[in-house]
């Protein structure tokens, strides 16, 4: 923790159960990240909303984040106050049933799985490609999770914000959300969501996921450490697995960070991988591909820290 900013993280600290210099990499799925000066695990929103007004008020920078999947965070970790949305649940809730929709609403923290299984339980079909995706509803909202055969965008009907400029709480709906391709370009912060799913029988939900889940199983990293996805894939049609995999790259490695011999779209930590790993991994990567095919790469997972 830096000394100049003492005073401040004091005071916040006096008003907050927080967590002082934490290791992020406890909190990220590719288990890689130096520490957060400050961390906080807000329960409810109105705990949210206090502790940035808090923060606002004292000039601490903010950075958010929910499931920490497809994140890197730098060796040298954040400075300021890393606010971790996970634990931003309470409930999933049915809210209308109509014969062609049923609508469901849940808490931004709540796991994508869970999710999943609750629209199993009530015979709700939608979220089939999300089987196996990691990471918690905001998060899947925020990067517009999905596979060849669906998205977030296809059931978010409406979601839940908190203004991070006015510090006051909103809906936006569908046709006020800006998705595109692994993306949602929102400032806000996302509490809470409302899913539009359709009734179907539960033995074809079931089928449906076991189905995608074996494919996943089947072709991705699923035992390793990985922050999902490394690259998007590019308009040119190949998808950046394939790229990579005939440039012969399944396999390369810097130290601990590798690219899977599963799936060469995947950067696994085998044991004790630093960023700098990963990024120079990465470098390595997009130059082979540049080189072989003209084609950049794009990051799909978001780099955080100084």
């Amino acid at each position: 923790m830096r000394k100049k900013e003492n005073t401040a993280y004091s005071t916040l600290t006096q008003n907050f159960n927080l967590l002082i210099d934490e290791p992020l990499k406890k909190y990220t799925s590719i288990k890689i990240g130096g520490p957060a000066d400050l961390l906080a695990l807000p329960k409810n929103k109105q705990e949210l909303k206090g502790l940035l007004k808090k923060a606002s008020d004292l000039n601490i920078p903010i950075t958010l984040f929910g499931g920490g999947t497809n994140l890197l965070v730098t060796d040298k970790g954040i400075r300021g106050l890393v606010v971790i949305t996970k634990h931003l649940k309470s409930k999933i809730n049915i809210i209308k049933t109509e014969p062609d929709k049923k609508i469901i609403f849940t808490d931004a923290g709540e796991r994508l799985s869970k999710v999943c299984q609750f629209a199993i339980n009530h015979s709700f079909s939608g979220l089939e490609f999300a089987a196996g995706i990691p990471g918690t509803i905001g998060g899947a909202i925020m990067m517009n999770a999905g596979t060849k055969s669906g998205d977030m965008s296809d059931i978010v009907q409406s979601i839940d914000v908190l203004d991070q400029k006015t510090l006051t709480f909103k809906t936006i709906e569908k046709k006020d959300l800006d998705f595109s391709y692994r993306r949602l370009k929102l400032t806000d912060i996302i509490v809470g969501a409302t899913l539009a799913l359709k009734e179907k029988p539960i033995e074809k939900i079931e089928d449906a996921f076991k189905l995608n889940l074996s494919k996943k199983n089947a072709t991705q990293p699923v035992s390793f450490a990985s922050a999902g996805c490394f690259f998007k894939n590019p308009a040119q049609g190949k998808s950046a697995g394939e790229l990579i995999e005939k440039s012969g790259l399944k396999g390369a490695r810097v130290n601990d960070a590798m690219v899977s011999q599963k799936h060469a779209n995947f950067i696994v930590n085998m044991n004790n991988a630093t960023c700098e790993d990963v990024l120079l991994l990465k470098q390595h990567i997009e130059k082979t591909v540049l080189k072989k095919y003209q084609i950049k790469l794009q990051t799909e997972v978001r780099v955080e820290g100084e």
